[in-house]
Formats: C-alpha cells, structure tokens, sequence
C-alpha cells in the first residue's frame, strides 16, 4: 500500500492517485516514467533495492528531476492506451512502482508465469480470510442476485470477480495453462471494448475515482456487524470500469491476464453457486503451487 503523499498540485490516494490540476510540461523521455518494477528479470525474480538500476527495466526515483517527476505524475490523466504508446511498453510495467501487485504482474505478464504474482496474495487471504471478522455477508445485486462472502477486508474483490464472471472459470487450467489464460482474458477485454463508452479513453484518475467510491462503499455496507446489504447498479458499472482498465493496461499485448488468475486461485464456488468458498480457507482445491 502506497503512503499518501503530495506534491504540487498531484495527491496520491492509498492504492492509486488522482490528479487534481494539470500543469503544462514538456514531455519527458521514456526513462522518466513509472518504468520502477524494482523486480529483476533473473531465474530467482528477486526484488532489487530500491535504488539500485535494473538496466531496461526501471530508474530509481532518486534519477528523476523534479520536472521528470512531475511529467510521470500526469501520465494519470491522459488515457492508458496513450501512455503505453507514448513509453513503448505494457501498461503494468509502465504503472509499475503503484504497488507490489502491478510490479508483480508486469513481471508475469513478461515471464508467462502467474505463479509470482498470485503466491504475492496468499499470505494476506491466509489472514484476512481466517481471523474472528471473516463471517458470512450477503451482497444483494439490483438485479435480484446475491452472493454471500466472508471477506471483510477487500469485499471488492469478490463481488469483482463474481460479477465479471470470473468464478466461472475452469481453475487449474486458467493458472497453469498461460495460452489458455490469454484466450480466455482476450475474451473477456473484447466484451468491455465492445460495451464500454470510452473504453479506448480510460485514464488511471478514473480508476483511481471508480475504486475509491466502490471500496467505500461496499466496506460501509459491513460495518456494525451487517450481515446483508443492497449493491446498487452503478457500483456494478464501476466493477466493469475496473475491468477495463486491466485491459487497456496490456497496452498493444494480450490479454488481462492477472485479474481472471487471481479470481481463479482466490475462490470457488459452493453447490448453491451464490455461496464462495475460499482456497485460503482449505475449502476449494489449491491450484498454484510453490
């Protein structure tokens, strides 16, 4: 999790950023941008320090000039196509020192391993989905709908996957077949180019916009001991938005292909279809294995 921080007329917000005003800078080289993994592309994928160069992979933020920093700042208002256009490179790795889990799935995305990127989860579903507050909770869709988690600390994520229809997916073979996970994530962006008005324009600020209200929300419906709440239509849109940015984030590769992974290691469905079981809870089959 990234620790809010402003500069300028730039705030960062937890897990990604809004830009609040823009200023007009030139446009900096492709050196000066999110380019920062801080992974090594080696056998071990062993995370660098945080100043040390990966030669063609990242630039230490210490290597930036104030203006250079300013300029990756506003790659979140022009959209995400743009930006990978404008560095040559995938949207992840563009994006990449956002946080551990965009580092990560640049790096699969590159090795056609998604095996990093999902054991990076367990640890924290091991935790979150066992301690005293994992009770049962029932999202009640608008369109009749329900499903009943036990996450009560990233809800979004569930009801992400659940209304992406991305439960529905045969599991082993979306995490351990990397051809097979690009065919089936190709799929799943074509529907959002398809559908979605200004799929081709999504930025990173109306990411940043849609899964803050979303993530608020959906935890406000928990509080207090709830075991019950209405999820209405426009925090179903805003899960398809966040959908899309995944996608457009591939930049001119295919697939989006950590987001159908992570939902096929994460969770499964019970007999009922409407109840999740969850692989850190031994109760589906582990399908990633160390």
């Amino acid at each position: 999790m990234l620790e809010p921080r402003s500069i300028g007329a730039v705030v960062v917000l937890r897990f990604w950023v809004v830009v609040v005003s823009l200023a007009e800078i030139d446009e900096a080289p492709a050196s000066c941008q999110f380019l920062q993994t801080r992974v090594s592309l080696n056998d071990n994928l062993v995370e660098a320090s945080h100043n040390e160069t990966m030669t063609g992979i990242c630039v230490p933020w210490a290597n930036l000039t104030c203006e250079e920093w300013l300029r990756s700042w506003l790659d979140f208002a022009d959209p995400i196509l743009d930006v990978s256009a404008r560095y040559h490179a995938d949207g992840w790795c563009v994006f990449g020192e956002l946080d551990h889990w965009v580092r990560q799935c640049a790096i699969s995305r590159r090795t056609g391993h998604v095996k990093n990127v999902l054991l990076t989860h367990e640890p924290y579903y091991v935790k979150f989905l066992n301690s005293s507050t994992s009770t049962p909770f029932t999202f009640r869709l608008f369109d009749g709908r329900t499903l009943v988690v036990r996450d009560h600390d990233l809800p979004l994520d569930d009801l992400f996957c659940y209304v992406n229809g991305l439960y529905d997916l045969p599991r082993s073979k979306i995490v351990n077949n990397f051809t097979f996970l690009e065919e089936v994530s190709e799929k799943w962006c074509k529907t959002f180019e398809e559908t979605l008005p200004n799929y081709f324009g999504i930025s990173m600020a109306d990411n940043a916009n849609e899964y803050r209200e979303s993530e608020a929300f959906l935890l406000n419906l928990q509080k207090n001991g709830a075991t019950s709440g209405e999820v209405p239509q426009w925090v179903v849109n805003n899960l398809y938005l966040h959908g899309a940015v995944k996608c457009v984030l591939r930049g001119g590769n295919r697939g989006a292909v950590c987001e159908p992974a992570n939902c096929a290691a994460r969770a499964c469905f019970g007999e009922d279809k409407s109840t999740l079981l969850y692989t850190a809870r031994g109760e589906c089959e582990r399908v990633v294995f160390d």
